[in-house]
C-alpha cells in the first residue's frame, strides 16, 4: 500500500488581493498613529524629540560636512 503524501499547497482566494494582509496592517498602523497624533496633548513634543530633531541632526551634520 502506498502512502500518498498531501503537499501542503497555499491556494489563493481569487477575492483577496496578493498582499492583502501586509496592506491591511499598514493601514491599520497608519490609522492608529493618525489617531494617536489627533488625540494626544504631548504628540507634537513626542514627535520633535524622536522624529523630526534626529533627522534635523543629520541634516545639520550632513551640511556641515559637504562645506568643510
Amino acid at each position: 500500500m502506498e502512502v500518498m503524501r498531501k503537499e501542503n499547497q497555499f491556494n489563493s482566494d481569487s477575492n483577496y488581493p496578493e498582499n492583502f494582509w501586509p496592506k491591511i496592517l499598514t493601514l491599520l498602523c497608519i490609522g492608529a498613529f493618525i489617531y494617536w497624533v489627533m488625540t494626544s496633548q504631548n504628540a507634537d513634543k513626542t514627535l520633535d524629540q524622536y522624529l523630526f530633531d534626529p533627522i534635523l541632526r543629520l541634516f545639520d551634520r550632513i551640511k556641515i560636512n559637504d562645506f568643510s
